[in-house]
């Protein structure tokens, strides 16, 4: 629901969310206090950090939620936004959102919220946040899809910003998937989580067709990187039967 224009309800709207939003933080943390990670590829990060590079994680809308309890700890910058339709804004959607942001800060995140002005404007704050140093956090194929299907729009912003790029994949033990376009994951509580960090990708040209070579180079790798995820939890042969079920 959109905030209320009346001050005092505005001020229990703003309260609501908030006690919300702490107590989903604080069952957030017990709940990744249960599992266990296993981070590969690590030393791409620390090299960028000692070369005083700054970069955009990639990470495919699937696994975006797995990948916040692994990267909280790294003041990543998200960029948020949503529709602008009176609809969407006096929805319960839209008072969800608001205790899921307050909740991801809380966690350690920054939150550029785009929906506040033009979305123009939202991506040319989100290129110069990053510009001055923050790391960032995007799902290439975001947010509505297709699925696995890199978009050029996160190597068009690193490369705005003279930044890098930084594939991730993920794997999951156990996990429940969700309906939506995306097939949401979400490891289950004591599994194990795979984050492989693969090296980082330069866009050094913004010409249209230099972007959509280097989204379909970002796309294989990404894949590559969750095949290797799945092979850390599971074993060569998840791996093999995996890449062969994405081939078919």
């Amino acid at each position: 629901m959109s905030l209320p224009s009346h001050p005092v309800r505005r001020a229990l709207y703003r309260l609501v969310t908030s006690l919300f939003a702490s107590v989903s933080t604080i069952l957030l943390s017990v709940y990744q206090c249960t599992l266990e990670f296993e981070v590969e590829g690590e030393d791409h990060l620390r090299l960028l950090k000692a070369k005083g590079e700054n970069y955009v994680v990639a990470v495919w809308h699937t696994f975006v939620d797995a990948a916040v309890f692994c990267l909280h700890h790294r003041n990543l910058v998200i960029y948020s936004d949503h529709p602008r339709t009176p609809e969407y804004e006096n929805s319960w959607t839209h008072f969800f959102r608001e205790i899921g942001l307050k909740t991801i800060r809380a966690l350690g995140f920054e939150v550029l919220d785009a929906s506040l002005g033009k979305q123009s404007a939202g991506i040319i704050n989100f290129i110069k946040k990053i510009q001055s140093g923050s790391p960032a956090l995007v799902a290439p194929d975001g947010p509505h899809g297709p699925i696995y299907e890199s978009k050029p729009g996160v190597l068009y912003m690193a490369h705005k910003a003279s930044s890098v790029v930084v594939p991730v994949g993920v794997g999951f033990s156990r996990r429940i998937v969700g309906p939506n376009w995306d097939d949401f994951n979400l490891p289950l509580p004591f599994s194990r989580v795979a984050l492989v960090i693969g090296e980082p990708i330069y866009p050094s040209d913004a010409s249209e067709e230099a972007l959509k070579t280097k989204a379909r180079e970002l796309e294989e790798t990404m894949d590559r990187l969750c095949f290797r995820a799945n092979e850390i939890l599971f074993g060569p042969a998840s791996s093999e039967a995996a890449q062969e079920k994405v081939s078919a």
